[in-house]
């Protein structure tokens, strides 16, 4: 009897592995048409992956992403969910979902997903959930702990632009002009080309009375993106500081 329970146990995990093996052919193939932007593709082999093998959470979460990119939010939060239920720890599916509730400007829940995916001392890049955290805040206007977000954020990751350009966007809201200057000035030696942030710079100096500066910034505003609503006002301020 004991020799027949082995060997259907073995049965079993060999047919495990086996569908483990094809859904995972089916999910790198889902991977190659997300990089290359074919999502419908992508979502094709990404469903086919979790019809085979339901329970990789990864799976879920990738397919997440993919809806997410067709626009399709509500999809994309229950495949994030799905992937939380199978791995509590999965941090990288909560930090997706709570972008999802950020662009839904469900703040609150923002934030409570960010936490929970800090709570999980293994994950890898801490600093993504601080910033979902800080623009939840922010838009709480909760500037404070938003700030304080934003900051944790370049803490841990000192190279993340948009991370110090919303530092200085906060203290710029919170009347902290040289700071916000300083934040942008840092933003910009990151990121030269960061279109918000050179905009950003060049209001900072304006308020600080620091006319040479202002105009460079933004007539660095105008070289990046001559058409943009932004370069309109910046030629607009250029003519003010003239």
């Amino acid at each position: 009897m004991p020799i027949i329970v082995s060997a259907a146990i073995v049965s079993c995990a060999h047919t495990v592995a086996k569908k483990k093996d094809e859904s995972l052919i089916h999910y790198r193939m889902g991977v190659v048409y997300f990089n290359d932007r074919s999502y419908t593709d992508a979502l094709r082999e990404f469903t086919t992956a979790i019809d085979i093998y339901p329970e990789d959470p990864f799976y879920h979460k990738e397919i997440g992403l993919t809806y997410l990119m067709k626009g399709m939010n509500s999809e994309a939060v229950r495949e994030f969910k799905q992937a939380i239920s199978l791995d509590p720890k999965y941090s990288e599916a909560r930090v997706s979902l709570a972008g999802v509730y950020i662009a839904e400007k469900r703040w609150d829940e923002a934030i409570e997903e960010s936490r929970e995916a800090l709570n999980n001392i293994f994950y890898r890049t801490p600093e993504l959930a601080y910033f979902n955290m800080g623009k939840a805040y922010f838009n709480k206007n909760d500037l404070r702990n938003a700030l304080e977000s934003f900051k944790k954020a370049v803490e841990i990751s000192p190279n993340y632009a948009v991370a110090c350009y919303n530092v200085g966007f906060t203290l710029e809201k919170m009347n902290n002009i040289k700071e916000a200057a300083q934040a942008y000035e840092k933003a910009v030696r990151i990121y030269p080309d960061y279109l918000d942030a050179q905009f950003g710079l060049g209001l900072a100096y304006l308020k600080l009375r620091d006319k040479a500066l202002s105009l460079k910034a933004f007539e660095r505003v105008i070289e990046l993106a001559p058409d943009s609503d932004k370069a309109k006002d910046a030629k607009d301020y250029i003519k003010l500081i003239r």
